[in-house]
């Protein structure tokens, strides 16, 4: 009998740990999980898939183009015209993404459409929502004041089939655009059938690394170049070779410990202003730059400057296009701040869930900011203060924290400074690319049970165990970046004596071997 009870109990302490302690009674409401960009399948007319985009046939157009790219870049480099070299690339991307692209006017005319219609089946149910089974589907190339009409419809459609008078509504990336393009343009419907909002990783404050591509002010600084170089080789296959890696890794610690990383990078910034008029708009356009929909993830202070590179010159031949674009820029995004206090104020919580402990893009001046690979935490949290990637707030700034009550406990990001601190969280070590059920069923249960940082069963700073679980980030990284001269010396010849090791013993074989 003892045994038993001992196995009963242990059951009852081993489930009961993994319920959150939400389970008391609460109003339980659907959530509309509005998806992000290049999630949703695209078909061409005839069914045949267009994205995604095989990779394996993307890697062949570009190893056959490689060789003309070339001949046609050392050409320009010859006459100071890089025309044909942009005219060679630019035919070799689309190629492969041309069947993406809309018209002019930022509309689907070659008939292509999502995986999923609108008018799919939504299950009926009165209990026991999941966090993302109701997903709004989309074209995410058109423009979000499209998409809100449909997530308008889509909201009536879940609250029809679930007998519901409310709903929440969770955005994930470019989902939160679509979101907040909706409450911009009906506000008095969402606060008459929307109870909380959830923003997931998201762009509606904008990218830097976009607004990047679509002024083409590239810049390279070494120690974000440092930082993305080192994310790089301990995350991507590319390079298998252990000893080739860390020879990498060292030689660019190495190049920007000695300042040969930035001038490199000024360098190639020299090139890049030579080449970027003749680049940039002519592949942008037929790709990123010509879906209403990435407009809105560039940040307001850099979109009348995209629009001038982009479209200069062929303003007409593009209005339709641009009017798209203005219509969000003026309409929605430059009304964010005003419109979320307003929804705030008459009863809609929101919650900014923001990822962070990654690299940015080096690309731009700042990119040592703190990111989820993709977008940088301050712009995701809507205001938070932030240490550099790799780095922790100065004790001098600690120290003048009245109240440190939102520091994380890494001492990389204070939430007090956020629009809404408290009901701003912060996941450590998910990259944006991953949206696991984790983040979608944290994010259902904060605004089901209305929870704050103050007054709820999760912690501001949850870090991600790369699998399902979230557990409170508990303190500061056992390591810094910053390293003395010594060991950066020390790693690089390190790192150089394995290699020619492994190179004189025979170690690299080649295919053929």
């Amino acid at each position: 009998m003892k045994k038993f009870i001992s196995i009963v109990l242990a059951l009852i302490l081993t489930f009961g740990l993994t319920v959150p302690a939400f389970a008391s009674d609460f109003d339980e409401k659907p959530t509309v999980y509005v998806i992000g960009a290049r999630v949703t399948k695209l078909y061409a007319a005839d069914g045949t898939t267009i994205f995604p985009v095989e990779s394996a046939d993307a890697g062949e157009i570009l190893k056959n183009a490689l060789k003309p790219c070339l001949e046609k870049l050392a050409l320009g480099m010859l006459t100071d015209n890089y025309e044909a070299w942009a005219n060679e690339l630019h035919d070799a991307i689309i190629s492969f993404m041309g069947d993406l692209t809309l018209d002019n006017n930022g509309e689907v005319s070659d008939g292509s459409y999502p995986e999923h219609p609108y008018n799919y089946s939504l299950p009926k149910k009165t209990s026991g929502y999941g966090s993302s089974e109701y997903r709004l589907w989309f074209d995410w190339r058109v423009s979000p004041l499209e998409t809100a009409e449909l997530l308008k419809m889509y909201i009536d459609d879940v609250k029809r089939v679930t007998g519901e008078d409310k709903v929440n509504i969770s955005g994930r990336c470019y989902g939160a655009n679509v979101v907040q393009a909706y409450l911009t343009l009906y506000p008095e419907h969402a606060l008459a059938n929307v109870d909380d909002v959830a923003y997931l990783s998201s762009s509606v404050d904008g990218i830097d690394a976009l607004a990047t591509l679509f002024t083409g002010d590239v810049e390279l600084e070494g120690q974000a170049v440092k930082n993305f170089v080192d994310y790089f080789m301990d995350n991507s296959d590319m390079i298998e070779d252990p000893e080739i890696k860390s020879l990498v890794v060292a030689t660019v610690e190495l190049l920007n410990y000695v300042s040969m990383l930035g001038l490199t990078g000024d360098a190639l910034e020299l090139f890049i202003q030579k080449v970027k008029y003749d680049v940039f708009p002519l592949i942008l356009r037929d790709t990123f730059a010509g879906y209403p929909s990435y407009w809105s993830m560039i940040p307001a202070d850099k979109y009348d400057e995209s629009r001038a590179f982009m479209f200069n010159g062929i303003e007409k031949e593009y209005a339709g296009f641009i009017k798209k674009c203005d219509a969000y820029h003026y309409n929605v995004q430059l009304k964010v701040k005003e419109t979320i206090e307003y929804l705030s104020e008459n009863g809609i919580d929101f919650y900014m869930v923001s990822k962070y402990n990654f690299p940015d893009f080096p690309i731009y001046e700042g990119a040592t900011a703190l990111s989820d690979g993709n977008t940088t935490v301050v712009r995701q949290s809507f205001g938070a203060t932030c240490a550099d990637f790799g780095e922790v707030l100065s004790a001098k700034y600690i120290k003048s924290l009245k109240n440190k009550k939102y520091l994380s406990p890494d001492h990389k990001i204070d939430a007090s400074t956020c629009m809404f601190p408290e009901t701003s969280y912060f996941i450590k070590n998910m990259h944006h690319e991953t949206f696991p059920a984790a983040i979608n069923d944290l994010a259902a249960n904060l605004m089901n049970h209305e929870a704050t940082v103050s007054g709820g069963e999760y912690a501001q700073y949850l870090l991600y165990n790369g699998q399902t679980n979230m557990n409170p980030v508990d303190g500061l990284d056992e390591h810094s970046t910053t390293q003395p001269s010594q060991l950066i010396f020390i790693r690089f010849f390190t790192a150089l004596l394995r290699f020619f090791s492994k190179l004189f013993n025979g170690g690299f074989k080649t295919p053929e071997q």
